[in-house]
């Protein structure tokens, strides 16, 4: 759906699972092909290390989600209270903060080395 439109919790939660559905079938292929392995037949503990990977990964995207909010509602403060504020400029701004690109490459490629 995405929308904003308030819609009712059964249309919700089938909105909900039916997208985790597909994103998960999509992922689950995407990695077949990429990792050619029979994934049912790992061990607990390589599914525990993964589980671990990941919640390591999802605190860090948080992280930088929530700033990436901030930064969304103070460009609404300034379109509200900046007269020099343009639509051209706010659209840029929010375009990129909402935006679907990659982060950008360290200048220092061997930071952790």
């Amino acid at each position: 759906m995405n929308s904003i439109t308030p819609v009712s919790p059964e249309e919700d939660a089938c909105d909900i699972w039916s997208s985790a559905y597909l994103d998960g079938v999509a992922k689950y292929d995407k990695g077949q092909k990429e990792h050619q392995a029979v994934f049912p037949s790992a061990g607990a503990s390589w599914y525990a290390e993964q589980i671990h990977e990941e919640a390591i990964d999802s605190i860090a995207y948080l992280h930088h989600l929530r700033s990436r909010m901030l930064s969304i509602r103070s460009l609404a403060r300034m379109m509200r209270e900046d007269d020099g504020m343009t639509l051209s400029m706010a659209s840029t701004i929010l375009d990129y903060l909402a935006g679907d690109h990659p982060p950008k490459p360290c200048p220092r490629a061997h930071l952790h080395d």
